[in-house]
């Protein structure tokens, strides 16, 4: 992520204009300018410098050697007044991140979340190709090389995590991967990623952004985590779309595979709504065959001709009737209590479907066949 991705996505997130400054306070890269603008910050984007009285006074203040955000009252130069965020890596101050505050609705915590966020992208970004091991927070460092492409990295990484006691010694840590909305952009998922987060406070570690699905890790139980993830959720405004979990056994040399599974499990729990949003992959032996099967319309017509005349050229209400038949175990008190049905309305829809369905019905391993192949089919 680029720098100016970093205040394109708070300013939309803030509904309001973004700039980072370098520390002479000359403007590094900036967000669309809104209505709030004013005359100090259109003359400072357009000459691409702060005017020296100004400069003096923030040098003053010492804005470029805070520690933490300021409020400056820029009234008397004619401009509004101002947050200014510094960026700072392990070395010191390397920029300032300005919003303009006066005249605005105050900041919420979410939205000092997303700020906190923004900062983390935007040390990151300046300081690409720049950073050294000794910079890095030990802690952040292995993790993240927990998924590192290397398969040697992320071996020592966990042996470093076990060391770390960042992992049980004898298995028992979950990998969660957690979908988002599919609108929420990368610096969203940062923020939901960091929100709240502390070693004291949450039993979740951020270990990679992999194609928009965040992976932690915790080292207890997913029924710890979840709750957290469902109020960090609630507080930001970024809806969970799904939840899917691995466990580690103790005897991996390598967590990706378990990340694999993790982020298996949340594609078919985001696929399949019946799930209820949350999944353990050891609960989706069937969904994970299904998922790993090719199910194109030429494919399904080739394993269940039935399948293929109930999904293509037969009604709704005859997939919806076999679908959940089928579901039910062929029991027909809980299929008609599943559909609301009387008992005599299921007969006639079974005794009225197309004759390869009733077919199929009749036949064991036909039976199967269409039923997996209906299930397969939420995954075409």
């Amino acid at each position: 992520m680029n720098l100016q991705d970093v205040v394109d996505q708070l300013a939309m997130n803030l509904a309001r204009s973004v700039v980072i400054d370098d520390l002479r306070y000359r403007p590094l890269v900036s967000s669309a300018q809104g209505d709030e603008i004013d005359e100090l910050r259109a003359s400072a984007l357009l000459k691409r410098s702060t005017p020296e009285p100004v400069r003096a006074y923030l040098d003053e203040l010492g804005v470029g050697d805070a520690l933490r955000p300021v409020t400056v009252d820029l009234t008397r130069f004619g401009g509004k007044e101002r947050l200014a965020v510094p960026v700072r890596d392990e070395g010191g101050p390397i920029a300032v991140l300005w919003l303009i505050t006066g005249n605005l609705p105050p900041l919420r915590a979410c939205d000092y979340a997303a700020i906190d966020s923004a900062v983390d992208l935007a040390r990151a970004a300046l300081n690409a190709g720049h950073r050294s091991e000794d910079c890095e927070n030990r802690r952040a460092g292995v993790l993240r090389r927990l998924l590192d492409p290397d398969p040697a990295t992320r071996t020592r990484a966990l042996r470093d995590a076990g060391a770390a006691h960042l992992l049980p010694p004898r298995g028992g840590a979950t990998l969660l991967a957690v979908r988002l909305d599919s609108g929420a952009q990368e610096l969203e998922r940062a923020t939901f990623a960091k929100y709240g987060s502390s070693p004291r406070t949450t039993p979740l570690d951020l270990i990679d952004d992999q194609d928009g699905d965040l992976v932690f890790l915790t080292r207890g139980s997913p029924d710890d985590a979840l709750p957290v993830l469902q109020e960090r959720a609630e507080h930001l405004g970024l809806p969970i779309l799904a939840i899917g979990s691995a466990q580690t056994t103790g005897a991996e040399d390598d967590l990706l595979p378990v990340a694999k599974d993790a982020r298996t499990a949340v594609s078919i729990v985001a696929a399949v709504t019946s799930l209820g949003g949350y999944a353990d992959i050891r609960k989706l032996g069937t969904w994970r065959l299904l998922s790993e099967i090719t199910a194109g319309e030429a494919h399904l017509a080739r394993y269940s001709p039935a399948a293929h005349a109930l999904l293509v050229h037969s009604d709704p209400v005859h997939r919806e009737t076999v679908e959940t038949y089928l579901d039910a175990g062929g029991n027909v008190r809980a299929a008609c209590e599943r559909l609301h049905l009387h008992r005599t309305t299921l007969y006639y829809r079974l005794d009225n479907l197309p004759q390869v369905v009733r077919e199929a019905l009749d036949d064991g391993i036909s039976r199967s066949a269409l039923h997996l192949c209906l299930k397969l089919a939420r995954f075409a």
